[in-house]
């Protein structure tokens, strides 16, 4: 078979797009269809689905997961952060915040590197393109300076590796709230299901808002309206959305 070119995807999306309260169902019904049933939360999901979509046409699939919480001391630092042991995170300066970030992010994406010149098709779950929950903490002229800073630096500076394509799964924060709520235990919270930053809807509205303002300034973020009528839609209606985006990239 001829070698395809590589590709790098991201699977983004606020938080509480991920959990559904029919978890168990959505389960259930991935596995009937033979698909393998990674992580939690849709963005998960959708990656792990896309891995079996992928390698059935011939791709060769590569997966990731950020921030890497329990492979990298970055990622756990992360982890330190959100749960509030140096004080909450709202509260702490955004450039100082994202920088185990950063450097977990940065170091990942030189082994994505690798692999997109190997030819493969690497899907990421968040990326460096999730720091705009940093630009989120912001109000006016200070998120104007920090959006440019934060870009130009991850980009331009460390040369973080852009993704080709940037999917970003969105849930109407009032609805990103309830789900955030029933999420399960994970370890980067000590056994409690939402972090801090998760718990506050001024930041879930904050976020929402500039997922939405990337959208519409860069051509290679893309939404996926996952609700309707308030609600979740199901998790194979979220996956034919996603695969329609990707088709447009002409790499199946």
């Amino acid at each position: 078979m001829e070698k395809k070119k590589g590709k790098f995807i991201v699977i983004e999306g606020t938080d509480g797009s991920g959990k559904s309260v029919q978890t168990g169902l959505l389960k259930k019904y991935l596995a009937e269809k033979g698909y393998k049933i990674a992580g939690t939360n849709i963005k998960s999901k959708q990656v792990s689905l896309l891995e079996d979509y992928f390698e059935d046409k011939g791709y060769d699939v590569k997966t990731d997961d950020y921030p890497h919480y329990d492979t990298s001391v970055w990622g756990k630092l992360v982890g330190r952060i959100l749960t509030g042991e140096f004080g909450d995170p709202l509260n702490i300066s955004s450039y100082l915040t994202v920088l185990p970030y950063m450097i977990d992010e940065y170091w990942g994406s030189q082994q994505i590197k690798k692999w997109v010149n190997q030819g493969k098709l690497v899907i990421s779950n968040r990326y460096f393109t999730s720091n705009v929950h940093q630009v989120a903490k912001l109000k006016g002229e200070e998120q104007i300076k920090y959006r440019d800073w934060l870009w130009k630096t991850g980009w331009d500076e460390m040369k973080i590796l852009k993704p080709d394509l940037v999917i970003v799964l969105l849930v109407e924060p009032e609805v990103s709230m309830e789900l955030v709520k029933k999420k399960a235990e994970r370890n980067y919270v000590g056994g409690k299901g939402t972090d801090l930053v998760e718990k506050s809807s001024e930041h879930q509205q904050g976020a929402y808002d500039e997922y939405l303002r990337m959208i519409e300034n860069d051509k290679t973020w893309v939404p996926i309206n996952c609700c309707r009528k308030g609600k979740l839609l199901e998790i194979n209606e979220i996956n034919e959305l996603v695969l329609e985006e990707i088709k447009k990239l002409e790499i199946i």
